[in-house]
């Protein structure tokens, strides 16, 4: 049973997510110690599958390693079926998108696009938001909002 929250609008949303998670959550036995490393991270998918808007998290080779729900319910595909797979393939494509700011960008750099979800032709604004370690960016956050 999930609750949902359209849009994320302010940090107000994301406390009423995290508070709703977590008291629905401790009060079973299923998440474990709160100091555990497994306990943050089950919470913080937990958090991330609440949330409406689109996350994608890959590699810096296109290569899908976590979706939230929004997202394979909205691509209509499991997250079993995507890890592993190119992010571009999601959007119905064979190569990387030609404005993909991945392999040029920097730790700071965030860029924004007009997505379209191949299955449904919904327009989304998509930030990529890259994750770097030592000046070599490691992990891309996409996260795509519902234009109006």
């Amino acid at each position: 049973m999930c609750f949902r929250i359209t849009r994320v609008n302010s940090k107000r949303d994301v406390a009423a997510i995290i508070y709703k998670s977590i008291h629905r959550y401790t009060s079973c036995d299923t998440m474990g110690d709160l100091n555990d490393e497994g306990y943050t991270e089950s919470m913080l998918n937990i958090i991330l599958d609440e949330i409406d808007d689109i996350i994608i998290i890959h590699d810096s080779a296109h290569t899908v390693v976590w979706m939230n729900c929004a997202a394979t319910e909205k691509f209509d595909t499991s997250l079993e079926e995507m890890i592993g797979n190119r992010c571009y393939a999601l959007f119905g494509r064979s190569k990387k998108c030609d404005f993909c700011t991945v392999t040029s960008a920097t730790r700071d750099d965030k860029s924004k696009n007009i997505r379209i979800i191949p299955k449904t032709g919904e327009h989304y604004e998509c930030t990529t938001i890259p994750l770097s370690q030592n000046d070599e960016i490691k992990l891309v956050v996409q996260h795509l909002k519902k234009t109006d």
